[in-house]
């Protein structure tokens, strides 16, 4: 199923992999930082990527707006689809046939085919409802409960934090951050929240940066007691002073944790709006003191923290702010509302481990059901988890007697799973308990009972844990150290093993020694059966060495196994480890050949150097040389249609613009202090260069308006032109050096030769010859039978390379849709007949490839087009040198960036001068990934090689 997360992730390999080419890249240095410090786990890395590519390549934009804009469009994929040709060039209308075919909407998909220029629906608005429509970008990033989305939430402030600093006014970053609990109810989400306070900036940034950050960055908890509780209704509102002793002294680096109901007016419902606005117009008498004063203070606190700028706020458990029953799963967006109205929000980040809320959608009349939320940007399966940082579970189901159901769980677990792990935690079990009176009156008696027998004087193990008693069962109430004790049951010095929960411990809860999971009763509500069974499965060191025990009464096993099919298309027997799917190559050309060629390397070396006098330059400036160098014309012109063209041109006017508030002195001290990258100081300006500056800035200012609306400069280049003044001049010598390298074309460096087939997100790669999920499965297919793919692909009467002039091995795992194409138009092509197609871009490295070293970075081409001597080409257990290559490269154009010019610039002016044997040509793909616009210049590439 094409769904908005495969989209994303797909467009996201693409783009890092680009990005990792450069060793100047931004992107590349992070990600390469992280993988160095090797402190994330997969998941968190993967989402980390997701993470960057929304804020540099799709620049933090709205999912509606992405897909709108084409950066979600993949052509191969679309062309999948049935009608695929009638919605050709419109994003919005493709992305809605996927969706609705995807989906079995076959009434919409009908309307969508008969009205793909919508007439009758407004299509664009469809697509607005169907991605939830909110006023702000959301992104939603499930992964499942144990990979660590608390510290990836802390991962996602101090890298936003860490490019606002870099990019200071740009609106991608953000400056302060609000983190939200669904509801104080969930006791255990809170406390874990706070570990974000825990997290060292170092594993994801170089120590420098991280330092910088820790002393930028100010984490603050808003846990005082509710507004409603009486002991705090009167005098001060001490979350609110946190706020506001904190705003005084910054506007940046703050982040705030809280439960949404601080900033939610709660007790209130829409029916209760009267009488809301009447007290908002002064009628105070309705209400008493305190109720009175419990409203302002939660009204000081929503009003400090919606003034706060440049806004992220991060949802924990973020499900609980979809759906449309209740108004209790509502007041984590109603919070995001209240945050937003001054506009102050740029963002907000969701993250949850069960993004299977089902939504309606109203839609001519009709309703559409969706089992699950549409703006998921990243979607970590739970089954992928298992035994990579997930306990692998042993799930069993009983149907006897309550008594000997608990009794036997106690009894395997205490057998099997008495466990002191490598921390000194000791393993414990848990069991989900329907009622605080039912665990007081049936099961801890049970419990204690089969203590005696068979733990004697061990009774302190067992523990209950509940918050909330009322009246009726006031003879239950727990000692109030009992919430102490729970918050520190995963301490090594915890002596708890057996703990009876009710209504808490479900979500959030951060407690990897909890190895067993019991529900001793018959049937429970829908989806507690599946939150509460993966409690067990935390890892506490090594999650491929560790297991976990799951007791469940038959009625609750086959609930499992229904909402692992409903929210995940998984069954029970899917909870076993499970490894990604691979494919094994066919390697059809053992030895192609060595490939010989120089790579090079060019050292400067400074032989001499000067100082400028900058007081003497700075003098000299002299801003109408520039004008003279870059003139324009600013009329406006004024023409009449004649029949030899446009006639009797006539300049009527200028053009002119009110530029007083484009250029302050201040300004252009920061600006120019910025071009010294670090070398000068706005105070160094300031007390070094004052009058000379300020001579500089007024005849700047007296041109502001020439600059403003010049087309080929701006005061940025000006800022760059007046900071040569401060740089030291030097005189250089130039050394190239050759280094001699010979590469094995199809050498593979591991034993094994397989690629992975699908993604751990169930994604199916791009393959040539094209290979679908279905011909993966089933008992003909590729996965067990990698072999069947020479007699499907390169039978006598089926062969996709007649010529034989490519598929060194197979299949070839491709990055885009151009060049797939590319590769297809290549083959049916007479003009290679006596030439090869060596494909250069097998994406996990473990294949030798051919590369070039360039001064930014690795260069990896997609094609060679290889001739080898006498015009011969491969035969097996023959050695035919290779003689001459065209490098051949296929890019999208929003990737034939500056980054890979730059590179291209060093292949065309330093590796072919020094590598003759070799040329090179690139093709720019304008976004429809069709090669045969090309191949009249790729025949003509063939005829001179």
């Amino acid at each position: 199923m094409n769904t908005i997360y495969s989209l994303i992730r797909s467009k996201t390999e693409t783009w890092v992999k680009l990005e990792k080419e450069s060793n100047q890249s931004l992107i590349n240095n992070t990600l390469e930082h992280i993988e160095k410090t090797g402190r994330l786990r997969p998941p968190q890395r993967e989402a980390i990527e997701t993470y960057l590519w929304i804020k540099f390549a799709s620049e933090n934009k709205r999912l509606s707006d992405m897909v709108r804009e084409g950066l979600l469009y993949d052509d191969v994929v679309a062309q999948d689809y049935d009608n695929f040709h009638t919605f050709k060039g419109n994003y919005v209308t493709q992305f809605l046939n996927q969706f609705f075919q995807d989906n079995a909407l076959k009434n919409l998909h009908k309307k969508l085919v008969n009205d793909p220029t919508g007439n009758t629906i407004d299509w664009n608005i469809l697509l607005d409802e169907l991605l939830h429509n909110f006023d702000y970008s959301n992104y939603l990033f499930s992964l499942p409960m144990g990979a660590g989305k608390t510290f990836l939430m802390a991962c996602f402030i101090y890298l936003d934090l860490y490019f606002a600093t870099l990019f200071k006014n740009d609106k991608r970053f953000a400056h302060n951050y609000v983190v939200f609990a669904p509801q104080a109810s969930k006791t255990a989400i809170l406390p874990s929240l706070r570990t974000i306070k825990d997290f060292n900036p170092e594993w994801i940034l170089p120590k420098e940066e991280a330092d910088k950050l820790k002393q930028i960055i100010t984490i603050e908890i808003l846990d005082s007691l509710s507004s409603k509780r009486k002991d705090k209704l009167h005098g001060n509102n001490p979350n609110l002073e946190k706020v506001n002793r904190i705003k005084q002294t910054k506007d940046f680096g703050m982040v705030f944790i809280t439960n949404a109901e601080k900033v939610v007016l709660e007790r209130y419902d829409d029916k209760d709006r009267p009488l809301v606005e009447n007290l908002k117009r002064g009628q105070m008498n309705l209400l008493d003191e305190r109720t009175i004063d419990d409203i302002q203070k939660i009204n000081e606190l929503r009003e400090a923290l919606s003034q706060i700028p440049d806004l992220t706020v991060i949802l924990d458990e973020v499900h609980h702010s979809y759906g449309s029953t209740g108004n209790g799963e509502k007041k984590l967006r109603q919070a995001v509302g209240i945050l937003n109205q001054h506009g102050n929000v740029n963002s907000v980040i969701g993250l949850s481990g069960t993004p299977y809320v089902k939504t309606k959608i109203e839609i001519e009349g009709n309703n559409i059901k969706l089992n699950q939320i549409q703006d998921i940007v990243y979607n970590y399966p739970l089954n992928i988890g298992i035994g990579k940082f997930l306990k692998k579970p042993d799930i069993r189901k009983a149907s006897v007697k309550e008594s000997i159901f608990i009794e036997q769980a106690l009894s395997d677990f205490f057998t099997n799973y008495d466990i002191e792990y490598e921390n000194e935690t000791k393993s414990k079990v848990a069991f989900y308990c329907p009622s605080i009176k039912k665990l007081n009156d049936d099961i801890l008696p049970i419990v204690r009972k089969w203590y005696q027998k068979n733990r004697t004087g061990k009774e302190d193990e067992i523990f209950r844990y509940y918050s909330k008693v009322d009246k009726k069962n006031k003879q239950y109430e727990l000692p109030k150290e009992n919430l102490a004790i729970f918050n520190n049951l995963n301490k090594p010095y915890s002596k708890k093993r057996v703990i009876l929960l009710v209504a808490v411990g479900t979500e959030g809860w951060d407690c990897s020694s909890l190895t067993s999971v019991v529900l001793p009763r018959q049937k429970t509500t829908k989806n507690f059966v599946l939150q509460t069974a993966c409690r067990c499965l935390r890892e506490v060191t090594d999650a491929s060495k560790e297991n976990a025990l799951i007791y469940l009464s038959a009625d609750n096993y086959e609930t499992l196994d229904k909402e692992l099919k409903e929210n995940y298309q998984l069954s029970i027997t899917d909870l076993s480890e499970k490894k990604e799917q691979d494919i094994a190559v066919q390697v059809r050309k053992p030895k192609l050949g060595k490939l010989t060629y120089k790579q090079i390397e060019t050292k400067y070396k400074i032989v001499k150097k000067t100082s400028p006098e900058i007081k003497k330059e700075l003098s000299a400036f002299s801003f109408p040389a520039i004008k003279s160098k870059y003139s324009y014309d600013r009329s406006i012109v004024s023409g009449s249609i004649g029949k030899s063209g446009l006639t009797g041109e006539v300049a009527i006017a200028d053009v002119k613009t009110d530029s007083a508030a484009f250029f302050a002195f201040e300004d252009f001290i920061y600006n120019l202090s910025s071009c010294t990258y670090g070398l000068f100081s706005e105070a160094d300006l300031f007390n070094g260069y004052y009058q000379e500056l300020a001579s500089v800035y007024k005849s700047i200012e007296k041109e502001i308006g020439w600059l403003v609306l010049n087309p080929n400069l701006d005061i940025s280049d000006v800022n760059g032109m007046i900071a040569s003044s401060f740089m030291d001049r030097v005189e250089y010598t130039k050394e190239v050096i050759e280094q001699e390298t010979e590469i094995e074309l199809l050498e593979w460096e591991g034993s094994h030769n397989e690629m992975s087939f699908v993604s751990p997100k169930g994604v199916t790669y791009k393959f040539m010859p094209e290979i679908k999920q279905r011909d993966y499965q089933g008992n003909r297919g590729y996965g067990k039978h990698p072999e069947y793919m020479e007699d499907d692909f390169f039978g006598e009467d089926n062969n996709c390379d007649p010529q034989d002039i490519s598929y060194n091995y197979i299949p070839y795992k491709m990055d885009s849709g151009f060049e797939q194409n590319a590769l297809a138009e290549m083959l049916k092509l007479s003009e290679l007949k006596d030439l090869e197609v060596y494909f250069n871009g097998y994406k996990d490295e473990r294949l030798q490839s051919f590369w070039i070293q360039t001064p930014r970075g690795r260069y990896t081409p997609d094609f060679l087009i290889l001739r080898r001597k006498e015009n011969k080409k491969y035969r097996k257990g023959q050695i035919i040198p290779i003689e001459k290559a065209i490098i051949i490269e296929t890019k999208g154009k929003p990737y034939y960036n500056d980054e890979f010019r730059a590179k291209e610039k060093f292949v065309k002016d330093e590796f072919l001068k020094h590598n003759n044997h070799f040329s090179y040509h690139c093709f720019v793909d304008d976004g429809e990934n069709d090669f045969t616009k090309h191949l009249d210049t790729f025949k003509q590439l063939l005829k001179d090689f």
